[in-house]
């Protein structure tokens, strides 16, 4: 069976200037006119949803492309311009899922597509879907932005557009007037604030090749797959057409901490009454499930916390309640926190909400009835038929739209012969 790397290959905290919220709201609002969202200014990324038994006969069903699911930090890359003391210049933006813009420096410089040769131009308007990992390297991390799709282009919405069109106008747009320059001034990709990459995409048959020769060699942490419909559009929100697949010890829920109540004793101090002892443990570590409008209920769960484990949250010296904590289920059925590399615990700090029950209820149904990488492996001849089968229809429906076309324009032709020789 493939492994995958432990821990977290995410940054500590995304790179460059958090834009304040006055200046961000006008970004807010033309990335909303760019992807044809009228007012709405809320985090427009797709989220997908988990991968259950049921979902290995969707992939027969319609043709997916799969990639590796990348343990970073989720964002959309913002390429966007800005008057400066020399003129028009790139403006580079990172959108953290809690909606908040970062300003890189330096700026990305795309040349622009259709003059690649030019360094004086660049390209804008640009909405890309990723995530941001620390690669490592012998001599050491490197920052990378992996591209996995793709919302705008040059000011151009693609988000109507199937997702094999949208990567392939990124291809088209971005990636090889990138290569196409770099080749010309002799010189690697820009790395600085990071490089950015275009993750790599694989049939949904090909779980095999993808657990023994792509996991096992990745400069980052991996904690399962991503499964994309090749025909449906970009999803604003929930995508029930993207599929998230995990292997059971990363099945993992983002919970809101809510600590119980601590031990009290009589400092002697010559003062009345007892007060709370924050050094020793509290009575529970709750978890908190969200059920929408700022509503929640406890798990059924606590979370288990030896007392190392409290040792070291206390060295932290940071607040505790209240915190998004990311945590798994062990074999005897505890609910622990995810550590990062360091042994600390996952903080989400990049969100603002917890799960919902939806999600919660999602990914208990995959942790009590779990879809394993042996189960994908032993479906891949019948996706692969499945998928055969879905090709050659779609060319026969390509080809008998080609020669309807082809007679109408034939009848077309003849009829204006016909009533000009009359």
């Amino acid at each position: 069976m493939a492994t995958t790397h432990a821990g977290s290959s995410a940054p500590p905290q995304i790179p460059g200037r958090q834009i304040p919220n006055d200046i961000a709201h006008g970004l807010k609002q033309e990335v909303a006119e760019i992807l044809d969202r009228d007012q709405n200014t809320r985090f427009p990324g797709a989220q997908p949803v988990s991968f259950a038994r049921e979902h290995i006969g969707e992939l027969q069903r319609a043709e997916y492309f799969m990639c590796e699911k990348t343990d970073g930090i989720r964002c959309l890359l913002f390429l966007h311009w800005r008057e400066g003391p020399n003129g028009i210049e790139p403006f580079t933006i990172l959108i953290d899922r809690k909606n908040n813009y970062y300003e890189m420096t330096p700026p990305l410089r795309f040349p622009y597509y259709s003059h690649p040769e030019r360094v004086d131009m660049f390209l804008y308007g640009t909405i890309l879907d990723g995530e941001l990992v620390n690669d490592l390297y012998p001599e050491g991390r490197r920052l990378i932005f992996y591209v996995f799709d793709c919302l705008a282009v040059d000011n151009a919405n693609m988000t109507a557009r199937t997702l094999d069109k949208r990567l392939g106008y990124m291809q088209e747009k971005l990636f090889k007037p990138w290569a196409i320059q770099q080749k010309k001034l002799k010189q690697p990709p820009q790395s600085t604030p990071f490089l950015v990459k275009e993750k790599q995409a694989h049939s949904a048959y090909h779980a095999t090749h993808v657990f023994d020769n792509i996991l096992p060699n990745l400069k980052h942490g991996n904690d399962g797959l991503i499964f994309t419909c090749k025909n449906t559009r970009y999803v604003f929100g929930t995508d029930k057409h993207i599929l998230k697949w995990k292997p059971p010890h990363e099945n993992t829920i983002d919970f809101k901490l809510r600590l119980g109540e601590f031990p009290t004793y009589d400092p002697e101090d010559g003062e009345d009454g007892w007060i709370p002892d924050y050094d020793a443990m509290p009575t529970r570590f709750q978890l908190l499930v969200n059920y929408g409008s700022n509503k929640y209920a406890p798990f059924e769960h606590d979370l288990s916390v030896t007392e190392a484990d409290w040792d070291m949250l206390k060295g932290l010296n940071e607040r505790l309640d209240g915190r998004i904590i990311e945590c798994y289920r062990d074999t005897d059925g505890r609910w622990r926190f995810k550590k990062d590399d360091d042994g600390t615990p996952r903080w989400r700090d990049d969100k603002t909400e917890a799960n919902h029950i939806s999600t919660v209820e999602s990914v208990l149904d995959s942790i009590n009835d779990p879809v394993t990488e042996a189960d994908l492996r032993n479906a891949e001849g019948t996706i692969r038929e499945a998928v055969i089968r879905l090709r050659n229809e779609d060319a026969k429906k390509t080809e008998e739209e080609r020669q309807r076309e082809a007679q109408t324009a034939k009848k077309r032709k003849f009829s204006e012969a016909n009533g000009a020789s009359g």
